[in-house]
């Protein structure tokens, strides 16, 4: 079996939780105990789900790695936990107190785990000063970022000199929803927040990077689309309709929507056999990365094993998308293998 490297699961470090604990004013975070658990208030009044030993412990998903045949796991923030919301001075000691701990949580398990930063997102040029940090002092290669932003889309010209930061150094990028994604009380019953509002969001953050010609402007940028690409790769020829029928459409973006799929990674977090087929025939065995998003309730059990049935799929398809795709994305620029292989 190829030995795995997962690009999408979760971690929070007991550090972090005892220094909220121990001085969460300096981050306007507080821990409150309940009779669930221990959870995490953020800002004013934004109460997270409890914590849960298997977000928390790192040596107890080893065990159920070593049985899925991941031999690299990449540790980001729970997205919740961003910290967008909070006022920017206090967003930046919450994102630098992440990354601190989750760097030094992964340097104790050399070789099985890497951690993934995680931005400011509410102060740009604060985002920019902790990437830099990220990557030149704890030698981080990828960051996590949300959808959107308390609302605002990251094609905003705002965000133009992070994304410049990210691409001048080559830091590889996960798209994941954040803790507000799109549709507000239409997605609050039957966990429509996760399983409909997650994938639009990551939609339509991908559609504006493509229209308002971000990707264009910015050729070279490693983003991976969480969850399979959410709605993207299967309503492309929408997006290509209406870049043809209405100018309003070409007004930023002047080749194809359709030519800028490849402009993405995407995670195999499809939960589907043929959706996984579908997504390989639309992008390429050279633009899907495995990810399981360990530990939460859609953690795919199934992973390694749908991709390996894909039906069809050659065997260097398979070794690629399990591990040589995310090594390729993750090496410095000029030094990983060719990105693109045919399915």
């Amino acid at each position: 079996m190829t030995d795995i490297v997962d690009i999408h699961a979760h971690y929070v470090s007991p550090e972090l939780i005892a220094e909220a604990e121990r001085n969460g004013r300096h981050y306007h975070v507080r821990l409150e105990q309940g009779a669930d658990g221990q959870r995490l208030v953020l800002g004013d009044g934004v109460a997270l789900r409890p914590f849960f030993p298997e977000l928390c412990e790192l040596p107890l998903r080893l065990p159920r790695l070593e049985a899925m045949g991941i031999k690299r796991q990449l540790i980001s923030t729970w997205t919740d936990m961003a910290g967008d919301m909070l006022p920017p001075r206090e967003g930046a000691r919450w994102s630098r107190l992440q990354n601190d701990t989750l760097a030094d949580a992964a340097r104790r398990y050399p070789g099985t785990f890497e951690a993934m930063a995680t931005l400011p997102m509410q102060d740009v040029t604060l985002a920019v000063e902790e990437i830099r940090h990220a990557v030149r002092n704890l030698g981080l290669r990828a960051v996590e970022i949300g959808t959107n932003v308390n609302g605002r889309d990251l094609d905003d010209a705002a965000f133009r000199p992070l994304w410049r930061a990210i691409l001048d150094l080559d830091v590889f990028v996960l798209l994941h929803p954040p803790f507000a994604p799109v549709g507000d009380a239409r997605i609050a019953d039957y966990f429509l927040n996760n399983l409909v509002a997650y994938p639009m969001d990551t939609t339509i953050a991908a559609a504006r990077m493509m229209f308002s010609g971000l990707l264009s402007d910015l050729p070279g940028l490693k983003c991976c689309l969480a969850h399979g690409g959410g709605f993207l790769p299967y309503q492309i020829g929408r997006l290509q309709r209406g870049f043809k029928a209405n100018p309003i459409c070409r007004t930023f973006l002047k080749e194809s929507p359709e030519r800028l799929l490849d402009a993405f990674y995407y995670d195999t977090l499809t939960h589907d056999d043929a959706a996984l087929e579908f997504l390989l025939k639309q992008v390429g065995g050279g633009r899907i990365l495995y990810g399981s998003d360990y530990p939460f309730e859609m953690f795919d059990v199934e992973g390694p094993q749908r991709v390996e049935r894909i039906p069809g799929a050659a065997p260097a398809t398979i070794r690629a998308i399990l591990a040589e795709n995310a090594e390729s994305a993750l090496a410095p620029c000029g030094t990983g293998a060719a990105s693109r292989i045919s399915a």
